[in-house]
């Protein structure tokens, strides 16, 4: 979605955009993320009676280190954040019902019609289907359903979400948050589950796992980029002062899973997210407001976005995990690393689809939908290109040299004898251009596609590695091995699979996808 910066600057006080155009892919292999069957009923959209939060909506949970406290007036949202070690005061945004900590996920149809013919607001018609923890665009908020507050370091929250692009919609679907505080932060478990009336299974899209907003002083965009993950190599600041950058927010790949807006003293709070190799990011006001002691109802703002792209099927539960670490720099990649050992982030891909898609997507065909039992079952059409795409991940050639593929094709009793019968695998490596930030769109800034034509010079795109695989469309299951060892391109860091059907009219069940180390 294009924003043109003469727009008032309330424009932007969300701004998420993501077009039907910018489609990345995101990682959910082998961590505690993805979607499964909704197999409890969902509370319908009428009827429900709101949590009674009495005289003071906010609820805190805290410890020796940090207090978090949450708005049960608009969807039981993060309101507040406080790092005491640092002393911060609250370092989270409230401009609008946008901002905040919070949960934000997007599918078609796009745009999204009410189910009573209510138009979207025209400046965000473009984001689809998007229902959000706190409220919409018009100021209207998200009910909470149900809080608990388990004991003082744990709160559970079910919230009924408004529709941002929409005034006055509530989405058919709910969101449960369970926060938890640890040591030097707190960890969001976050699940989403549909009941909408409309079927269709939709493309996939870029998922927000979630929009963290801070107030002004903490402007500065910290991450790592790079080839050599969880090596202590030096990180990249990608926003700063008086850099002119920030805003429109940049995009890019995060192989260590996590990003930190920090302020002049290299503190502040990180998001780590062991499901996302993408991120988008940045600093909305302004270069003279980076720093600023501004507080959380004035607009400008840091932003940070963990990025998985799935596929949110009408009856879906969709859950994932980040956290969040407050403290300097050293502090925020230290825990980050911890979490990562613990989620055993360093080992190969290897994508089993017993229950899920493992945030697999489809490029010109669905699968048979959710539930999702034993494989998936895509289509393979005879009539356009498709093919079925891995979320982004990292590994290294060395260590994964045989790709293996567990599936069965069978072709229908209409295909053509004669068609072809070989599958199209692609690995896309990462590539120089993975260690720069860049942006979704420019506006026709002319100075920044100028600069943006030279980093690519510089910094290019490496081609993918392409194999023919030739298959048996019979309908037996079988696990075709791949040595890609013998490929002189498959040497050094590797970030995704994507398979091309050949046009023939069948089906492919996948049971899984994923490397091997050499026997």
């Amino acid at each position: 979605m294009r924003l043109s910066f003469t727009r008032n600057f309330a424009v932007f006080r969300r701004a998420v955009c993501f077009s039907a155009a910018l489609l990345f892919s995101f990682v959910a292999a082998v961590v505690p993320s993805g979607v499964a069957f909704a197999d409890e009923p969902v509370q319908t959209v009428v009827e429900e009676t709101a949590f009674d939060f009495g005289a003071e909506p906010i609820r805190y949970i805290e410890n020796d280190r940090l207090k978090v406290g949450f708005d049960l007036s608009i969807g039981g949202a993060v309101v507040y954040l406080e790092d005491k070690k640092y002393e911060t005061g609250n370092m989270i945004n409230s401009f609008d019902w946008g901002r905040q900590i919070q949960l934000s996920y997007y599918s078609g149809p796009n745009p999204f019609i009410g189910p009573n013919g209510e138009q979207p607001a025209p400046e965000w018609a473009g984001l689809g289907w998007n229902p959000i923890q706190s409220g919409d665009c018009g100021g209207n908020k998200s009910k909470v359903l149900e809080f608990k507050k388990i004991d003082d370091s744990t709160a559970f929250v079910r919230t009924r979400p408004q529709l941002w692009p929409h005034k006055g919609v509530p989405a058919e679907c709910v969101f449960e948050c369970l926060y938890r505080l640890t040591a030097n932060g707190f960890e969001l478990n976050a699940t989403i589950i549909n009941n909408r009336s409309d079927k269709t299974q939709f493309s996939g899209r870029s998922q927000e796992t979630p929009a963290l907003y801070t107030n002004a002083p903490w402007y500065k965009l910290v991450t790592y980029l790079g080839d050599k993950p969880f090596e202590n190599e030096p990180t990249s600041v990608l926003v700063d002062q008086r850099d002119g950058k920030g805003w429109p927010w940049v995009h890019y790949y995060s192989p260590e899973r996590w990003s930190a807006l920090l302020d002049a003293n290299d503190c502040g709070v990180g998001v780590y997210q062991p499901g996302a190799t993408r991120t988008s990011g940045g600093f909305a006001g302004g270069d003279g407001n980076k720093g600023a002691s501004l507080g959380a109802k004035d607009s400008p703002t840091g932003y940070i976005a963990p990025i998985e792209q799935t596929i949110l099927d009408w009856n879906a539960r969709y859950s994932y995990r980040a956290t969040f670490i407050v403290g300097s720099l050293d502090e925020i990649r230290a825990t980050a690393y911890e979490l990562a050992k613990a989620d055993k982030l360093r080992e190969i891909p290897n994508w089993a689809f017993a229950s899920d898609r493992q945030n697999w997507i489809y490029g010109g065909t669905t699968d048979a939908g959710f539930p999702i039992s034993d494989c998936l079952k895509v289509k393979v059409p005879a009539d356009a290109d498709a093919y079925a795409a891995s979320p982004d991940y990292f590994w290294r050639s060395e260590d994964a040299p045989i790709l293996e593929i567990d599936a069965a094709f069978e072709s229908s009793a209409n295909a053509d004898a004669s068609a072809p019968t070989a599958l199209s695998i692609k690995i896309e490596r990462v590539s120089p251009a993975d260690s720069l930030d860049y942006l979704s769109w420019s506006e026709g800034d002319k100075d920044r596609d100028k600069e943006r034509a030279e980093k690519a010079k510089t910094h290019p795109t490496l081609a993918p590695i392409i194999v023919p695989v030739p298959v048996d469309w019979d309908g037996e299951r079988r696990t075709i091995r791949v040595d890609l060892s013998q490929i002189d391109a498959y040497k050094g860091a590797m970030k995704k699979v994507v398979i091309d059907f050949p046009k023939r009219d069948g089906q492919a069940r996948f049971y899984r996808v994923g490397f091997v180390g050499k026997n």
